[in-house]
């Protein structure tokens, strides 16, 4: 598994906002692996804190967010997700142990309930 760093994150259009019916526009996510460049929308907060790996041919955005006691799993092969969990409170405790692990490990253990 290796960090990837060269990704853009982005707000979605004021007219994509609209038409999901939400009130805050939701980060998108642009990346490229062998396959091509993709862009996808995120679940994740604008105060998390992003870091993404990829494994093979997935890519993983893990989002946590301390402050508000959540961590969040997306994957991605290619330009479809193919899963994602969302851990908050103690779920976080009971699954991981803890929040401070590094986000490699935290990848590594939530990637077994995504597929």
């Amino acid at each position: 598994m290796r960090k990837i760093t060269n990704y853009i994150i982005t707000k979605e259009s004021l007219n994509d906002m609209l038409e999901a019916d939400r009130f805050n526009p939701c980060l998108k996510i642009t990346f490229r692996d062998r396959k091509g460049k993709y862009t996808q929308k995120l679940y994740a907060g604008y105060e998390d804190e992003l870091n993404v790996y990829r494994d093979g041919e997935y890519t993983f955005i893990l989002n946590r967010n301390p402050r508000f006691g959540y961590i969040g799993l997306e994957a991605f092969k290619s330009e479809e997700q193919t899963g994602d969990i969302f851990l908050e409170g103690h779920q976080v405790i009971e699954v991981l142990g803890g929040y401070d692990l590094a986000p490699c490990t935290i990848i590594k253990r939530l990637k077994d309930y995504i597929y």
